[in-house]
């Protein structure tokens, strides 16, 4: 028992740096779900998934969670997004044009060349001048008071 013990403190000692599990990760069935075509996962749980690529375009998606996720080039036009999460989502390329945004949060979610053309993101919450100034937006676009959205051609 003693040199199990010393074994294991020895180890212990010497254990390498080990970077941690992300806290939070994503609803495998859901993920799979999306990945296979399904449009719709009200209240999923998608947080840090990859679905880059991936179409959801006209889902229900309403209250989905995708805290940290990375959603580069995804089609989600027309998609109805309203209470979601999108915190620290990498939106880069991203076509959210005409999506149902009301109460999403996109507190630091990364809109890079992000399509919004169509989209009234007036009462999502988290948006910065930053994130809008790299979207792409059209006249019919919507943005929450004091903010301005970019026009691309």
């Amino acid at each position: 028992m003693l040199s199990a013990l010393l074994i294991l403190a020895s180890v212990t000692a010497q254990a390498p740096h080990l970077t941690p599990v992300v806290a939070v990760s994503p609803d495998r069935v859901a993920v799979d779900s999306i990945k296979a075509g399904k449009r719709d996962c009200p209240n999923c749980d998608l947080s840090g998934a990859d679905l880059t690529n991936q179409c959801v375009k006209t889902g229900n998606l309403q209250g989905a969670t995708f805290d940290g996720a990375k959603l580069v080039l995804m089609c989600m036009s027309y998609a109805d997004f309203r209470g979601a999460s999108f915190r620290n989502t990498d939106l880069a390329g991203a076509n959210l044009a005409h999506a149902k945004v009301d109460d999403a949060d996109f507190t630091g979610a990364d809109l890079s060349i992000a399509s919004i053309k169509g989209t009234d993101m007036s009462r999502a919450r988290g948006l910065t001048q930053k994130q809008l100034d790299r979207a792409c937006a059209d006249s019919e676009t919507r943005v929450p008071a004091g903010l301005k959205a970019k026009t691309c051609s």
